[in-house]
């Protein structure tokens, strides 16, 4: 009789969900445990004991691909030789984990393999230009996601484990044909007779020497027809299972890393997670978002990790996003550096204390940072990296998508976009009332008038604010300085910002005296319909992410402000700029979430403690009954001013959540 009711356990446990998928219902919090070759000998009780006492509750395992844990019959597929005879350390752990109702996630990693598959077939294997293979100082060889490996071998392996475990999902790490190695540097496209016939048969060329738009267009499109085939290899073997890897498309989840690599270019880029997280939960809504923390100072040193300030902070964005903590390490929980997951641990406990709470959150943000889709998408340029951080340090709630298809004024009050193209679709949105601010040297639609020329360098320019009653936070400055590219039009009448074009800027007897007054326009602001639209013709956002001048910042505030209906913004706070604040709601549940991230103790490249906060005051727009804190459980005093609700957090440490009553 126990061993019939530990069947219906498992069985209940694995497939409770089958109408959503499981990873939509259930909370969850994952560890990653990257092993190596020499890992396959670990005690799978300690291993599950670990994850248990942690806590977490799904387990990222290494199944196979490069080094099988567990004996494989696939040719061309190699057991680690450090498993042990008659050991399956995948089926061990897979058995023990469910046991204590822990998931199982395995990963794959089919992007390398042995020399003698490379000999056997060289046609499956990613090709320099010279004809030459691309190996790694493990005697590795690259594989190609057009070739016969991705596309022959990488099933047959799939379908093996999808026959042999009853594993909860299937992640695939380096997937597709990366152009950089893992010590980052360029090894070129590849020129294997799979990818210059199947390129030439789409474009009718050969492939280039360095990517193209074209090129970008056809490889992304490789890696989704491969991701197609494992999706539906799985979703046939086993319907429960999840299919992520780092692809948007034909998953069911879309994996992304949070890491302060020390090979990152500065300024650094302290959103990491909450950046990837907003911009993928937005996007495609219908997709688990597994953001995983990194731990390294850089994937050079695997066991050198960086501040534990810093990853707590990154797994708190995860939080405040939408998505859930989630934390890779290498090898076994025996760690030669302990200080990392010493550090994370807390976060893991409090998500593990709380964790209901968070299921099913949506972003309540009123204002849109548009960002295009990929293969192209301007995610990673300075001009939306500089809005991103500009918008949340100004505290404006703000979610990221590719999408605006359809948006209505009566749920968005204003989109912005960064120097890339305008959607069509925009256009019935702002001659509905809606409001649009593009900024950037991208020429934007709808508006009628035409541009004159590009400037590439402007230095040193500077733009000259010809009212003060726009811009209020800058009455008692004529100017901000501007650099890098500007988009010149016609000269207009009363442009509320207009251009100075470069003068002399030394020897200071020599400096210019701003006396070159133009009506080249530094702002441009077209009523459409019954909305507007404003364009900035200077790539303000490149300037604010690289040097971060307070009039940037002042200049895009009082725009945002004027743009806004009734010149009110969603929400206004006294929080300090370093606090990161995103709005979420729960429909079915009728509640928000407004969640606070400390970052006061980024400095420079590292991480401190954070900074103890004191009463914080929240005015924000909606009427809510009651406002709690969800640690402790706390009732705050909430007061109705007109449509909007007043607030005070007393303390916030590294993070704090309000739990805000309809």
């Amino acid at each position: 009789m126990k061993s019939i009711f530990f069947i219906a356990l498992i069985s209940s446990f694995c497939f409770n969900s089958h109408a959503q998928g499981w990873w939509q219902t259930e909370p969850v919090s994952l560890i990653q445990t990257n092993l190596r070759e020499t890992d396959s000998d670990l005690d799978p009780d300690a291993l599950i004991a670990w994850m248990k006492k942690f806590p977490a509750n799904t387990l990222l395992f290494s199944f196979g691909g490069i080094v099988a844990h567990y004996p494989t019959q696939v040719n061309y597929h190699y057991k680690s030789d450090y498993l042990p005879a008659g050991k399956d350390l995948v089926g061990d752990v897979l058995r023990l984990a469910h046991q204590s109702r822990i998931r199982v996630i395995g990963r794959y990693d089919f992007s390398r393999t042995r020399k003698e598959v490379y000999d056997a077939h060289p046609e499956w294997f990613y090709t320099k230009k010279d004809g030459g293979p691309v190996t790694d100082d493990n005697g590795l060889y690259t594989t190609c996601i057009n070739g016969g490996y991705y596309n022959g071998i990488a099933m047959e392996i799939l379908t093996e484990a999808l026959g042999k475990y009853d594993a909860d999902g299937y992640f695939f790490n380096w997937f597709g044909n990366n152009r950089f190695d893992y010590k980052g540097e360029s090894i070129g496209l590849c020129h294997c007779a799979a990818c210059e016939k199947k390129f030439r048969e789409n474009y009718g060329r050969a492939i280039p020497d360095t990517a193209d738009k074209q090129y970008e267009e056809f490889i992304y499109q490789s890696a989704m027809d491969v991701a197609k085939k494992i999706g539906v290899l799985i979703h046939e073997k086993q319907p429960h299972a999840l299919f992520m890897t780092y692809i948007s498309e034909a998953t069911d989840a879309l994996v992304t890393e949070a890491d302060f690599y020390k090979n990152r270019s500065l300024p650094q880029w302290i959103y990491t997670a909450s950046e990837a997280v907003n911009s993928e939960r937005n996007s495609r809504p219908d997709k688990m978002i597994v953001s995983l923390v990194m731990p390294y100072q850089e994937l050079k040193y695997r066991f050198g990790t960086v501040a534990g300030a810093g990853l707590r902070t990154l797994l708190y964005q995860n939080l405040a996003q939408g998505t859930f903590p989630a934390f890779v390490v290498l090898g076994t929980m025996d760690q030669p550096d302990k200080t990392a997951l010493n550090a994370v641990q807390p976060v893991f406990r409090f998500y593990e204390k709380h964790k209901a709470e968070f299921l099913k959150q949506e972003s309540a943000a009123r204002v849109i940072l548009y960002t295009t889709p990929a293969p192209l998408s301007n995610r990673y340029s300075n001009d939306y990296r500089g809005f991103y951080k500009l918008l949340t340090q100004l505290h404006v709630p703000f979610k990221v998508t590719d999408k605006v298809d359809g948006i209505k004024k009566e749920d968005i009050d204003l989109v912005i976009i960064p120097n890339s193209s305008t959607p069509d679709a925009l256009k019935s949105y702002i001659e509905s009332g809606g409001a649009v601010l593009i900024a950037g040297t991208t020429q934007p639609n709808f508006i009628a008038e035409k541009p004159v020329r590009v400037w590439q360098n402007t230095t040193p320019s500077y733009m000259r604010i010809a009212d003060h009653a726009l811009f209020p936070s800058l009455k008692q400055t004529d100017i901000i300085y501007c650099e890098g590219q500007y988009l010149e039009f016609d000269s207009i009448i009363n442009s509320p910002v207009t251009f100075i074009p470069p003068g002399q800027f030394g020897p200071p007897d020599k400096v210019s005296d701003l006396k070159n007054i133009t009506r080249k326009p530094g702002l441009l602001i077209n009523h459409i319909g019954k909305g507007q639209l404003a364009f900035i013709p200077w790539r303000i956002g490149d300037l604010y992410y690289r040097f971060g001048n307070d009039k940037h910042r002042l200049f895009v505030a009082d725009l945002i402000d004027d743009l806004l209906p009734g010149h009110q913004r969603q929400l206004t706070t006294n929080a300090h700029a370093s606090v990161e604040i995103s709005l979420m709601k729960q429909k079915e549940r009728k509640r928000s979430l407004l969640h606070l991230v400390n970052m006061s103790g980024h400095s420079t490249n590292t991480f401190f403690d954070a900074i103890e906060m004191k009463n914080i005051s929240v005015r924000l727009q909606g009427k809510y009954k009651k406002a709690v804190l969800l640690d402790g459980g706390q009732n705050i005093s909430a007061t109705i001013d007109g449509n909007a609700t007043r607030f005070t957090i007393p303390v916030l440490k590294e993070y704090a959540a309000v739990v805000l009553y309809e």
